[in-house]
């Protein structure tokens, strides 16, 4: 019994892991690296990355952003997934404004709560 709870602690722990790095790109771009334990999968890893990436724009001063570019790697033998965002942030008077996501729309109500607390660490 002690054995099958081990691996059930091991699959939930490992189901919880992920990791994001930022690399800013230029003064309103930056790219948002997430890598997710296998048991999140890749949509687990794009769904970090994204709320990461709204997060970001508005710990820089911003809300309105588009996704410029989108890169997702999963490695069938590690079960490693690799979401890679370039973002950019769109300026409120700019013609792509109303094409743009709004980070605090994306992240909902308690987004001052959410950006306090930085990037996910899981992806549930």
């Amino acid at each position: 019994m002690k054995y099958r709870s081990a691996i059930v602690f091991s699959a939930l722990f490992l189901a919880a892991c992920a990791t994001t790095s930022i690399q800013p790109l230029t003064q309103d771009s930056f790219k948002v690296a997430t890598n997710a334990a296998p048991a999140c999968g890749p949509q687990g890893a794009r769904n970090v990355a994204f709320q990461t990436a709204a997060i970001e724009v508005i710990r820089k001063g911003g809300d309105l952003f588009i996704i410029a570019g989108d890169s997702t790697n999963y490695d069938g033998w590690s079960g490693v997934s690799e979401q890679g965002m370039v973002v950019k942030m769109i300026d409120r008077k700019s013609g792509d404004a109303s094409n743009a996501l709004s980070a605090r729309e994306i992240l909902g109500a308690n987004w001052q709560e959410l950006v306090q607390k930085g990037a996910p660490t899981t992806c549930t």
